[in-house]
C-alpha cells in the first residue's frame, strides 16, 4: 500500500468532481478532464474477486484513450499483476477487459497480449490507479497506534471490505487488540449478515472509520467473553486486530488477523513477499480455514495446477483446519525438524493440524512445506506442499 501518493495523484483527488455511495456498495468517482461521450476509461478495485463492494474511477480523456487504444503489444502466456485492479476500454459499442501489471503497462487476459505503453502514459494510469486504491483501503496502523485512536468506550464504524456493509461498535476493553461490541440490535443484525447468519471464528478483513481516517482491521465473529452493552443481541464480545496485535493467549500476531488486515491494507501481496517460511505456512493453512481458494493461490504462487486443486477440493470439504499448538517437550522438537539451510535459501516446515469434516470424528495430520528462494534478497515461495 502505498504510504504517500505523488503529486499527480494528489492533482487527481483535488479534481475529483463526485463521491457517491452506491446502492451495491461501490464507490463512483469522475476524474475532471475534458468530458466526451465516447471513449470511455473506467478503472475497477476489489478487494477479491468474489467482493462485491468496489470502487470505481471513470476517466474521460481522449488522450489516454488513444494512447491504449493503438499500443505496441506483444504475445505473453502470463504477467505479474495487481490482483485487485481491473480496466474497462470502451471503444464506441465495443469493450476490452484489461489488467494492469505491477509495472504499470496493460496485460489483456482474452488475448494474452502485453501492452507496450510510453512511460507517460504508464504514469499516469499508476498515479490513477494509486489514488482509486488508496480511497478503498484503509492505512496500516500499528496497534500502539490505533489502541490510542478507537480507545476504550469509543464508538466508530466498521465496514466490511468484502460486502460494503457497516454497522456501529464501541470498544469495551482489551489490551492487545480491542474488544469491541454492536451498538445495537440493528449493528448485530447486520454484523451476523456478513457473517452469513452464523456466528464464526473466521477473520474478515475490514475498514474501521476513526477520526484519522480509514484504518485496515481484521475482525472474528463469535461472540465470547465479558458483555457489557444491553440489549443489542450480542451476548459477549468480539475482538478487532490491528497491525502487530496479538491475542489474548499469545505473544506472537495471529496469522489469519495479519493476512486480512494487509488485505484491507491493500498491500497483502507485498506481505506475502516479505514473510518468513514459518508465515508462508501457518498463512497457507489459514488459507485453507477461511475456505478462500483466492487466498490459497496467492499464499502458494506458481502452484501446480493438479496439486492446487486438490487442495481446493480438501478446504470445501472441510469444517475447520487449524495449527495444534505442541506441548513444550514436542514443540521444541518441532522447531528442530523445521529446517533452514545455512545460505538460507531452502526451509522446510512442519505443521500438525487437526482437521474436521461433517460426519467424521477430527483427525491429526501434517503438512510439510517446502520453500525456497533463489537468493537472499528475493521473497520465498512455497514449492511444495505434502499432507
Amino acid at each position: 500500500m502505498m504510504k504517500r501518493i505523488s503529486r499527480v495523484g494528489l492533482a487527481l483527488l483535488s479534481m475529483v468532481m463526485m463521491y457517491t455511495l452506491l446502492s451495491d456498495s461501490s464507490t463512483s468517482f469522475a476524474a475532471k478532464e475534458p468530458t466526451i461521450a465516447k471513449p470511455l476509461l473506467i478503472l475497477t478495485v476489489r478487494s477479491s474477486l468474489n467482493a462485491t463492494s468496489y470502487s470505481t474511477l471513470k476517466i474521460n480523456s481522449p488522450d489516454l484513450v488513444r494512447a491504449l487504444s493503438r499500443p505496441k503489444k506483444e504475445k505473453l502466456n502470463d504477467a505479474s499483476l495487481l490482483p485487485d485492479l481491473q480496466i474497462s476500454l470502451l471503444l464506441g459499442q465495443e469493450g476490452v477487459q484489461l489488467r494492469m501489471e505491477r509495472s504499470g503497462n496493460l496485460w489483456n487476459e482474452a488475448t494474452r497480449e502485453h501492452y507496450l505503453l510510453p512511460q507517460v502514459t504508464v504514469n499516469r494510469l499508476r498515479n490513477y490507479a494509486a489514488a482509486l486504491r488508496n480511497s478503498h483501503y484503509g492505512r496500516l496502523t500499528r496497534w500502539d497506534d490505533a489502541k490510542n485512536i478507537v480507545n476504550r468506550k469509543s464508538m466508530f464504524s466498521v465496514t466490511d471490505l468484502e460486502t460494503g456493509l457497516t454497522f456501529k461498535v464501541q470498544r469495551r476493553a482489551g489490551s492487545s487488540h480491542a474488544d469491541v461490541q454492536p451498538l445495537t440490535k440493528e449493528d448485530t443484525a447486520i454484523m451476523k449478515q456478513i457473517y452469513n447468519g452464523r456466528w464464526s471464528w473466521k477473520r474478515k478483513p475490514i475498514i474501521v472509520h476513526s477520526s484519522q481516517g480509514r484504518l485496515a482491521a481484521s475482525m472474528n465473529g463469535m461472540p465470547h467473553g465479558g458483555d457489557g452493552i444491553p440489549d443489542n443481541d450480542f451476548s459477549g464480545h468480539f475482538c478487532i486486530h490491528f497491525q502487530d496485535s496479538t491475542s489474548h493467549k499469545s505473544n506472537t500476531p495471529d496469522p489469519a488477523h495479519q493476512l486480512m488486515i494487509h488485505k484491507a491494507a491493500g498491500n497483502l501481496r507485498s506481505y506475502l513477499d516479505a514473510a518468513s517460511p514459518d508465515i508462508l505456512a501457518e498463512s497457507f493453512i489459514e488459507a485453507m480455514y477461511q475456505q478462500d481458494e483466492e487466498l490459497l493461490s496467492q499464499v502458494w504462487v506458481d502452484a501446480p495446477k493438479d496439486k492446487l486443486a486438490g487442495f481446493i477440493r480438501e478446504l470445501q470439504s472441510l469444517t475447520s483446519i487449524r495449527i495444534r499448538k505442541p506441548s513444550k517437550k514436542s514443540g521444541q522438537a518441532d522447531q528442530e525438524n523445521n529446517q533452514v539451510t545455512d545460505d538460507r535459501l531452502l526451509a522446510e516446515i512442519k505443521l500438525p493440524v487437526a482437521i474436521n469434516v461433517p460426519g467424521k470424528p477430527e483427525r491429526n495430520s501434517t503438512y510439510t512445506f517446502r520453500i525456497t528462494r533463489e537468493s537472499p534478497q528475493l521473497p520465498w515461495r512455497i514449492v511444495d506442499v505434502r499432507s
